[in-house]
C-alpha cells in the first residue's frame, strides 16, 4: 500500500539519479580535451512499481548502468588506418632522406663525379706521358670513388639507424603488451560484479591504438554488445580478449607473451622472434607487414637494401671492367686480388668469368710485341689448367720454329696460396721485358683479368671499398695509358674512354655470376637513381592517401565518441532542472508530513 514515505523515497531517488547524471556530465566535461577519452552516458530506468488497485504506483527512478558511447567497428577502422598511415609516413620520411643522398640535379654526386672522371681520361688519352695529366686523373678518380663510398655509407647508416630503431620498437611493443595484460586483470575484476569499467577500457584502447602504430595487430574481444536503446552507435566489445602479432598470441586475457629482437648467428641485422610457453622460439619477421616495425623491415630488407645492392653492382662492374681493360697495360707482375682454388672448374667459382679467349702478350724494352698466345676458357677450365696453357712449352707462338721466344719462355704462371700469379721468368725483368693481357674479342670479354683483379686500376670490389689502386694512389705517375711500353701509345686510355659508352654486364649480388642487367655505366646509375625517385614518389602518394583516410576515420570516431561541450552543457541544465524538481518534491512531502503532525497536535 502506498504511503507518504514512498513519495519521500521517490523524491530521494530523483535526487540521487540526477546527482549521478550530473557527475557523469561533469566527468565528460573534465575530459573533453583528452583525446583518448570516450564520452559516457547514464542509463536511467524506473524502479519496480507498487502493484495496487486501481493501478501501479511508481517508486521513482534508478541508474541501471553508465556506458561509454563506443563503436568497436569504427574503432577497428581507426586502428587499421593508424597502422597504414604510420607505415607510409615512416617510409616516406626515410626514403626522403635516402633520396637526398643522390643530389644529381645539383651538379653534385656520383653521376657528375663520373663525368669528371671520364673527362680526365679523355685529357689523359691525348698525352699519356704527361705526369700532370696523370695526377689530374688520379685526383678525379679519388673524388669519384670517394663519392661512391660516401653515398653508400650514408645510405648504409640510414639502414643501420632504422635497425637500431627496430630494437627500440620491439621493447616498446613489449611494454605496451604488458600494460594491456595488467589492465585486462583490472577490467575482469571490476566487471565481475556486472559494472562497466569504462575508464579502464579507454586506457586499454589507448594502448591498443599506440600499439597499432608500431605494428599490425589482430584483436579479438569476444561477442560484441550493441545497444541502440542507449545510442545508435553503441557497439561495445565483449569480455574476452586476445591480441596477436604476426599470427602469434601476444596478449591472451591477463597473460602476456613477449616477442624479442635478436641477431641470428652470422646475421647482419636483428630478427623478431616469438617464444612459446615451452620456450620454443621461431622467427616471425616475415609475418609483420604494417606499422612502424613493418615499415622498418620493408625498408631495411627491401628498398634500402635494393639501393645498396645496386650501388654495389655499379661499383663492382666499374672496377671489374676497368681492371679488365687495364690488364692490357704492360707490367712485370700480376697477382689476383681474390682468393681462388686452382683445381676448381670456373663454372663452380662464383666469379663472372665467361667463355671465350684472351691474349697474353710479351713486349721487349722497345715496346715490340715479341710473343702472343691465345688462352681459351670454357666452363670446365680450371685456373691450374689456364696456368698450364700459359706455361705449355710445345707451342710455337711466333710460328718461327724458334724454341726460346714463346710466351712460356718469358712467363711463369702459378696458382699457390689462393693466388693466381703471372710473372716474368728470372732475368727478363732486368732486360726491360713486360707483358699484358688483352681480350681476344673486346665486345664479348671473358673478364678473366678483371674478375680476378690481376692488374688493378681500382682496388675494392663493391661500393664500400672501391678506390684508386694503392700503388697508383701513392704515386700517380705510375698510371699507364699505354698498352705497349712506348711513348705515344694511348690504346689503354682510349679503351677506358670508350668504356663509358659500352654496354656492360652488372651482377647482383656484386662479384658473383648472377647476372642482373646490361647497360652503360651512366645508364645503370640513372636507372638506380630513377628507382629511388619513383619509389619515393609512390610512397608520397600512398602517405597522402593514408593520411586522408585516417583523418576521415578520426572524424567519424570523434563524432561518435568525443565529448561535445554543447551537448554536455544541455544535459547539465536538464539534469540540474531534474535535481531541482526532485528537491521540490521532497520539500512538498516534508510540508505534507508537517501538516499531518500538526493534525495530531
Amino acid at each position: 500500500m502506498a504511503s507518504i514515505f514512498n513519495a519521500l523515497n521517490i523524491g530521494y531517488s530523483g535526487l540521487k539519479t540526477s546527482q549521478v547524471a550530473i557527475d557523469t556530465v561533469g566527468h565528460n566535461i573534465a575530459n573533453a580535451e583528452n583525446p583518448n577519452y570516450t564520452r559516457q552516458r547514464t542509463v536511467i530506468a524506473p524502479n519496480e512499481p507498487l502493484n495496487t488497485v486501481p493501478g501501479d504506483i511508481g517508486l521513482g527512478a534508478k541508474i541501471t548502468e553508465i556506458v561509454r558511447i563506443h563503436d568497436e567497428f569504427v574503432y577497428k577502422r581507426l586502428k587499421d588506418s593508424s597502422t597504414d598511415n604510420e607505415y607510409n609516413q615512416f617510409r616516406m620520411d626515410t626514403m626522403d632522406e635516402v633520396s637526398s643522398y643522390f643530389p644529381e640535379i645539383d651538379k653534385n654526386g656520383i653521376y657528375n663525379a663520373m663525368q669528371d672522371y671520364f673527362n680526365a681520361w679523355n685529357d689523359f688519352s691525348k698525352n699519356t706521358d704527361d705526369s700532370a695529366l696523370k695526377i689530374n686523373l688520379a685526383q678525379n678518380t679519388r673524388t669519384f670513388t670517394a663519392t661512391i663510398r660516401d653515398t653508400y655509407e650514408q645510405i648504409r647508416s640510414v639502414q643501420t639507424s632504422i635497425d637500431d630503431q627496430l630494437k627500440t620498437a620491439v621493447d616498446e611493443i613489449n611494454r605496451l603488451g604488458r600494460q594491456i595484460a595488467e589492465i585486462n586483470v583490472r577490467i575482469n575484476t571490476h566487471e565481475a560484479g556486472g559494472q562497466h569499467a569504462n575508464d579502464l577500457r579507454d586506457q586499454r584502447d589507448k594502448l591498443e591504438l599506440v600499439l597499432s602504430k608500431l605494428v599490425d595487430i589482430a584483436v579479438s574481444k569476444g561477442d560484441l554488445r550493441p545497444d541502440t536503446t542507449v545510442d545508435r552507435n553503441l557497439v561495445e566489445s565483449g569480455d574476452a580478449y586476445h591480441l596477436s602479432i604476426g599470427g602469434s598470441s601476444f596478449v591472451d586475457g591477463p597473460t602476456f607473451h613477449p616477442i624479442f629482437f635478436e641477431k641470428p648467428k652470422g646475421g647482419e641485422f636483428g630478427q623478431i622472434y616469438y617464444q612459446r610457453q615451452d620456450y620454443a622460439k621461431f622467427d616471425i619477421t616475415d609475418y609483420i607487414h604494417g606499422g612502424k616495425v613493418g615499415a622498418i623491415l620493408s625498408l631495411r630488407d627491401g628498398d634500402i637494401q635494393t639501393t645498396l645492392d645496386e650501388l654495389d653492382s655499379f661499383a663492382s662492374s666499374l672496377a671489374m671492367f676497368t681492371n679488365n681493360l687495364y690488364a692490357a697495360h704492360a707490367t712485370t707482375r700480376m697477382e689476383s686480388g681474390v682468393t681462388v682454388e686452382g683445381d676448381v672448374a670456373l663454372d663452380n667459382l662464383d666469379l663472372p668469368i665467361k667463355n671465350g679467349s684472351f691474349y697474353v702478350k710479351v713486349y721487349d724494352i722497345d715496346g715490340n710485341e715479341v710473343a702472343k698466345r691465345e688462352i681459351a676458357i670454357t666452363p670446365a677450365s680450371t685456373l691450374d689448367g689456364i696456368a698450364d696453357q700459359i706455361g705449355t712449352q710445345n707451342i710455337d707462338d711466333n710460328q718461327d720454329n724458334v724454341d726460346d721466344n714463346d710466351v712460356d719462355d718469358f712467363l711463369n704462371a702459378t696458382v699457390a696460396n689462393g693466388k693466381f700469379t703471372l710473372s716474368l721468368e728470372d732475368g727478363y725483368e732486368a732486360q726491360g721485358y713486360t707483358f699484358a693481357i688483352e681480350e681476344a674479342d673486346a665486345e664479348n670479354p671473358t673478364l678473366f683479368a678483371g674478375a680476378l683483379g690481376l692488374q688493378r686500376f681500382f682496388d675494392g670490389t663493391d661500393a664500400s671499398s672501391i678506390r684508386l689502386d694503392r700503388t697508383l694512389d701513392d704515386n700517380p705517375t705510375k698510371i699507364g695509358g699505354n698498352a705497349a711500353p712506348i711513348a705515344g701509345d694511348n690504346r689503354v686510355a682510349n679503351m677506358m674512354l670508350e668504356l663509358q659508352y659500352d654496354k656492360i654486364d652488372f651482377y647482383q649480388p656484386a662479384n658473383t655470376k648472377e647476372h642482373y642487367s646490361s647497360d652503360t655505366l651512366s645508364g645503370f646509375f640513372r636507372m638506380s637513381v630513377t628507382n629511388v625517385a619513383d619509389t619515393t614518389a609512390a610512397i608520397h602518394s600512398a602517405a597522402e592517401t593514408s593520411e586522408s583516410l585516417l583523418n576521415a576515420v578520426v572524424n567519424e570516431f570523434d563524432s561518435i565518441s568525443k565529448v561535445d561541450i554543447d551537448e554536455e552543457l544541455t544535459n547539465l541544465m536538464k539534469y540540474q532542472t531534474g535535481y531541482s524538481a526532485s528537491a521540490k518534491v521532497i520539500t512538498t512531502i516534508d510540508q505534507m508530513i508537517q501538516t499531518l503532525l500538526g493534525i495530531k497536535q
